[in-house]
């Protein structure tokens, strides 16, 4: 996902435009005038896509590479006391030391804040642990990034609507 947003950032300056588009497209020997890019941003739609914004326009897509079942269950691994939220710092540590697949760059800490920007928080209260005290501090909202990448509505898709609102 994140290799793919850059290919199409080709300023990487974050965002993604019609230029871009129509670049990509014409490197690809695909149509590119304006009328075949106007699929990409209706004109009642922003004119620029931001990363979150891009996994939501193919979470579709997603969604059957990844069923939600799957992620969920993946996050949930890093989940302690089941209430839909990861420690930022101890997902963020364990994506930045999984060795990638073959043929892929590691992610660095920069992709990392990427995809979880929109999507984490503090966490007010918790479950208590063994010791008494919750967890508190910054967290990963898992739940709601599985829902807005597989389709359904969740805070992030809030939060990525308001962010294309400022655009």
């Amino acid at each position: 996902m994140r290799e793919a947003f850059q290919i199409l950032d080709r300023d990487s300056d974050g965002v993604v435009n019609r230029e871009d588009v129509m670049d990509m497209l014409d490197q690809l020997g695909l149509p590119s005038t304006a009328s075949d890019v106007s699929q990409f941003f209706p004109p009642s739609a922003p004119q620029t896509m931001t990363m979150a914004m891009f996994l939501n326009s193919i979470s579709t897509s997603l969604a059957a590479l990844s069923p939600s079942t799957e992620l969920l269950s993946a996050f949930s691994a890093f989940d302690d006391d089941d209430s839909g939220q990861v420690d930022v710092a101890e997902l963020r540590d364990a994506l930045l030391h999984t060795a990638p697949e073959p043929g892929q760059q590691p992610l660095t800490a920069l992709d990392v804040d990427k995809v979880i920007a929109g999507f984490t928080g503090r966490r007010a209260f918790s479950k208590s642990t063994a010791t008494g005290l919750g967890k508190r501090g910054e967290v990963f909202r898992y739940q709601d990034f599985v829902n807005t990448v597989a389709g359904g509505s969740g805070g992030a898709g809030r939060a990525a609507d308001e962010e294309a609102e400022d655009a």
